[in-house]
């Protein structure tokens, strides 16, 4: 009788149940940075699902990790252009489980909202993404002024200025326009922070002795031959 029932129960799925399409989809970022996922298909919208690839160069590994339902989860790794690891995080405890080593040739800059002394115990903001890829939603953000678009991209350096919040989001968000070397701006542009996902404002904040503290993060970018901008 069980049997019966669960088989009359399966047909009436069959019939009624919407079935769920996978699909996979390929998608460009940047100029530069692809990505690769499953998504189920739901009226009305796609929901990414299973398994997701971003790629440098269309070869390169820079993301690896799932989807849920339209959310990251599980353990991710994230790796720079040269296929180096940054970062592995886990989205499902919200923990950063490595971050690679930060040298002093790094193009990221950090400072917090606070005066330091010798005693003081600092930790930088860091994004879930790694120090690459985690940036890519803000490169893509640039476009580049028509008054420098019949000039000589080399001469320019461009730096991305985010506020992140003591509760680890993004408050805030320039471009800034340079010559290079020169710290002075040639152009400095207002973000709406809107335009960034709500995923993509989360950061780890920068702590001051244990306490989390509002920072600031420079990122120096360059001006590609596509006219947009990419990490040195």
């Amino acid at each position: 009788m069980k049997k019966l029932l669960f088989i009359i129960f399966t047909l009436i799925c069959a019939n009624h149940c919407p079935a769920q399409d996978v699909v996979e989809r390929k998608n460009k970022l940047t100029d530069f940075v692809s990505e690769k996922y499953q998504t189920i298909i739901q009226p009305n919208k796609q929901v990414k699902q299973g398994v997701y690839h971003a790629f440098y160069d269309k070869k390169i590994v820079l993301a690896s990790g799932s989807y849920a339902n339209d959310k990251r989860t599980g353990i991710w790794h994230f790796f720079d252009p040269q296929g180096k690891l940054l970062e592995n995080y886990n989205y499902d405890t919200n923990n950063l489980l490595y971050e690679a080593p930060e040298t002093t040739s790094s193009n990221i800059r950090y400072s917090i909202d606070n005066k330091i002394t010798i005693t003081d115990i600092i930790t930088k903001p860091v994004r879930p993404g790694g120090r690459y890829f985690g940036y890519v939603p803000y490169l893509k953000a640039f476009k580049l002024p028509y008054d420098l678009q019949n000039t000589n991209r080399e001469q320019y350096d461009v730096v991305l200025e985010l506020l992140v919040s003591p509760m680890g989001r993004l408050a805030d968000y320039k471009i800034h326009i340079r010559y290079v070397n020169n710290e002075t701006d040639l152009i400095m542009i207002n973000i709406d922070p809107h335009l960034i996902s709500e995923e993509d404002k989360v950061f780890i904040p920068a702590t001051w002795n244990s306490q989390p503290i509002a920072s600031t993060i420079l990122v120096k970018c360059f001006i590609t031959r596509f006219d947009s901008i990419d990490i040195y």
